[in-house]
C-alpha cells in the first residue's frame, strides 16, 4: 500500500529563499567521508577552510574531537574512533544583496547600494551508528531524531525535534528528503518544536530545516541565517 504523505509542495513562481538554500551534509565518497555542500544532486566545490568545527559523539554522550581535512575543493572529515555521532559546522560567510539582486560574499559596508545581508552558517548532524544520544546540544539550529533511525527501515515513521539555540522551534516546515525532492516539505513542526516524518530511502536520508534570526544594530549584516540538516544512511547487509 502505497505510504501517503502531507507535503507542501513549492512550484514555480511561489518559492521562498529558504527552498533554494544550500545544506552540508556527510557522504561516502570513494571510502571516505566527506562533507557535502549543495542542494538537491548538487555537490558543490567550496573553500574547506570554511569548515569551522567537527565533533564526534560517543554512545556515553561523551565530545571527541573530529579530524578535518581539506582537499582541494572540499574537505573530509575523520569522526573518532567509536563515534556515533557527527556534528559539522560550515560558515559560509557573509552574503550581500546589491541593487542589482545579485549576491557577493562580502558584509554590507563593501557593497555600493547594498540592499540586505546575511550571515550564513550550515550545520549537519549525522548519525553515524545506533545507539547515538538524541539530545540536542545547543547549535544555532539543529534537528534531533527522537527515535534512533538506524533502528528503523525506509516507511517508518522518524519523529523529529527543531531546536535553535536549545529551545524548541515551532511553526517551520522542514525539507523531507533535500537530496532527493530538495522542495518537498513537511507539516510545520508545532510548538515543541516536533513533527513526524518518515524514512524517505534504503540509504542516504537527508532532512533539511532553515531559520533565521535578525540581528538589530549590527551595521554589516541583517540576520544569521542558518541551515541544518539531520543525516543518516540505513545499513545494509554486505554484498
Amino acid at each position: 500500500m502505497l505510504r501517503q504523505l502531507s507535503l507542501v509542495l513549492t512550484i514555480a513562481g511561489g518559492l521562498t529563499s529558504a527552498a533554494h538554500a544550500h545544506g552540508i551534509w556527510t557522504a561516502q565518497r570513494h571510502g571516505d567521508i566527506a562533507i557535502v555542500y549543495g542542494h538537491g544532486a548538487g555537490d558543490d566545490a567550496y573553500k574547506p577552510e570554511k569548515v569551522k568545527s567537527a565533533v564526534s559523539y560517543l554512545a556515553s554522550g561523551e565530545k571527541r574531537d573530529s579530524k578535518v581535512l581539506h582537499q582541494v575543493k572540499n574537505a573530509l572529515v575523520e569522526p573518532a574512533e567509536d563515534a556515533v555521532a557527527l556534528t559539522v559546522i560550515l560558515d559560509n560567510g557573509i552574503w550581500t544583496k546589491g541593487p542589482d539582486d545579485k549576491s557577493a560574499n562580502r558584509p554590507k559596508s563593501q557593497v555600493p547600494g547594498a540592499q540586505s545581508a546575511s550571515h550564513s552558517i550550515k550545520i549537519n548532524t549525522t548519525i553515524l551508528k545506533s545507539g547515538a544520544s538524541l539530545k540536542p546540544t545547543g547549535q544555532g539550529l539543529e534537528i534531533v531524531a527522537l527515535a534512533d533511525p538506524m533502528t528503523l527501515k525506509m516507511g517508518d515513521d522518524l519523529p523529529v525535534q527543531v531546536f535553535a539555540d536549545g529551545e524548541p522551534l515551532a511553526g517551520v516546515p522542514l525539507y523531507v528528503d533535500y537530496v532527493n525532492d530538495g522542495h518537498a516539505q513537511s507539516n510545520k513542526t508545532d510548538a515543541e518544536g516536533k513533527v513526524t516524518l518518515f524514512v524517505r530511502n534504503d540509504g542516504l536520508n537527508v532532512i533539511g530545516v532553515s531559520h533565521a534570526k535578525k540581528t538589530p544594530g549590527n551595521a554589516e549584516i541583517d540576520q544569521v541565517s542558518y541551515f541544518a540538516t539531520l543525516s543518516f544512511i540505513l545499513p545494509h547487509g554486505e554484498d
